[in-house]
C-alpha cells in the first residue's frame, strides 16, 4: 500500500505543472496567425510624437511621449454591420485590452524603449470589412546615440525601432505609405524648451533573429535642434569677456597697464575655471572637439601669443639699431588689428562648419 499511495505534495506538484504547461500552451496559441490570413500580413504605422519631456545626452536618453497608431486586416473579425447598427465597434481602456487579448495582433514593440513604457491611452476599432486600428498612446525612455562633437551647434536624432516580437519576416511586415507619413506629425511645443524638433521620417530594415530568420523593422526618427542662441548669454559671453584682456594687452598704452603677466595669466586662469563650469553645467561639451572646446583651447594659445609679441615689442631686440627703429610701432600695429580678426575669423569659421 505505501508503495502505491501518491503522496500531497506530489499531487500538487503534478497539478501545478499542468497549469504551467496549460498556460503556456493557451499563450503560444493566442500568437498563432489564423490560417487564411495572407501572409505576410502588412501592419501600417502612424507615430505621432506627442512631446519631447528631456533629453539626456550624456546617457543617450530622452523621455518622449508618442502616440502609436497599428492597422491591419484579419477577415476573422468581420462583422455585420446590420447586426450592430453601425460599421464600427470601439473599444477602450480594459475593454480594448479584453478584445485584444481575445483576438490576433502583430505584437509590435519598441526596441529601444529603456524601461517599460507607461501606457495612457488603449482604444481599438474594429470594422466590419475586417480592419484593426490599435491606438496607444505611450510615456517612456527611448535611447538614442548622442553626438555632442557639434555642441552647441548639434543635432541630435530620436529614433523609435518597432519590431514584431514573434513573427518574422514572411509573417508581418510594416509599410508605410503617403497617408500615414502626413499623419506622423510631431509637437510644435516642447516641455524640452532648449529643443527644437523636425519631422518624422520612416525607414525599414531587416535583422536577424532566432534560427536565423529574418525580421522586419520600422525606424521611425526624428531630428532635434538645439536652440543654440539661448546658450549665447550662458557661453559666448563669458568667454568673450576673457578674452577681452587680449585687446588691453595689444592696445594698452605704455605704462598704463603695469603687471600685464599677471593679468594674462589670470585670464588663462578664468580661461580654466569656464571651461570645468561649462562642462559641470553641460556635461560632455568639453570632453569632445565641439566648437566652444576648440575655442577655449586655442583661447589659451591666443592669450600667450598676445603676452609674448607686446614683452617682445617692449624689449629692444628691434631698437638697438637706428634702421629698425619704426619696425616696433610698425609690428604693433599691424598686431592690433590683425591677431584679433584671425582669432575671431577662426571661431566663426567653427561655428559655420557645426552649422552646416
Amino acid at each position: 500500500m505505501s508503495r502505491l499511495s501518491v503522496s500531497p505534495v506530489r499531487i500538487l506538484l503534478i497539478c501545478l505543472l499542468s497549469a504551467f504547461v496549460d498556460t503556456v500552451h493557451a499563450s503560444s496559441g493566442q500568437h498563432d496567425m489564423p490560417a487564411d490570413m495572407p501572409r505576410p500580413a502588412q501592419v501600417h504605422l502612424v507615430v505621432r510624437i506627442l512631446d519631447i519631456v528631456k533629453v539626456e545626452e550624456m546617457s543617450g536618453v530622452a523621455s518622449v511621449a508618442l502616440e502609436v497608431q497599428q492597422r491591419w486586416h484579419d477577415a476573422a473579425q468581420a462583422f455585420e454591420p446590420r447586426d450592430f447598427g453601425r460599421n464600427r465597434l470601439d473599444y477602450s481602456g480594459a475593454d480594448a485590452q479584453t478584445r485584444l487579448d481575445a483576438m490576433w495582433s502583430p505584437a509590435v514593440a519598441i526596441e529601444n524603449l529603456e524601461d517599460e513604457a507607461k501606457r495612457k491611452l488603449l482604444a481599438l476599432s474594429v470594422y466590419s470589412g475586417g480592419d484593426i486600428v490599435l491606438t496607444e498612446r505611450l510615456e517612456g525612455r527611448y535611447r538614442f546615440s548622442s553626438d555632442l562633437s557639434a555642441f552647441p551647434f548639434d543635432r541630435q536624432t530620436l529614433p523609435f525601432r518597432f519590431v514584431s516580437q514573434y513573427f518574422a519576416a514572411d509573417d508581418v511586415i510594416f509599410v508605410v505609405r503617403d497617408q500615414d507619413r502626413k499623419l506622423s506629425t510631431v509637437a510644435e511645443e516642447l516641455n524640452a524648451s532648449d529643443w527644437r524638433a523636425g519631422g518624422v521620417r520612416f525607414a525599414t530594415e531587416q535583422f536577424y533573429g532566432w534560427s536565423a530568420r529574418p525580421f522586419a523593422r520600422l525606424v521611425a526618427e526624428v531630428d532635434i535642434d538645439r536652440k543654440w542662441p539661448r546658450y549665447f548669454l550662458r557661453i559666448f559671453v563669458p568667454f568673450l569677456a576673457v578674452l577681452s584682456v587680449s585687446i588691453f594687452i595689444l592696445w594698452a598704452p605704455s605704462g598704463l597697464i603695469g603687471d600685464k603677466p599677471g593679468i594674462t595669466y589670470s585670464a588663462l586662469l578664468a580661461l580654466a575655471a569656464l571651461s570645468f563650469t561649462f562642462e559641470a553645467s553641460f556635461p560632455g561639451s568639453m570632453s569632445v572637439t565641439s566648437p566652444i572646446a576648440f575655442m577655449i583651447s586655442i583661447g589659451y594659445f591666443y592669450l600667450i601669443l598676445a603676452l609674448l609679441l607686446d614683452l617682445f615689442l617692449r624689449s629692444e631686440v628691434l631698437t638697438e639699431h637706428t634702421r629698425y627703429a619704426y619696425l616696433s610701432q610698425e609690428v604693433r600695429l599691424a598686431a592690433r588689428y590683425l591677431m584679433p580678426v584671425l582669432f575671431l575669423l577662426v571661431c566663426v569659421c567653427v561655428t559655420l562648419r557645426s552649422l552646416a
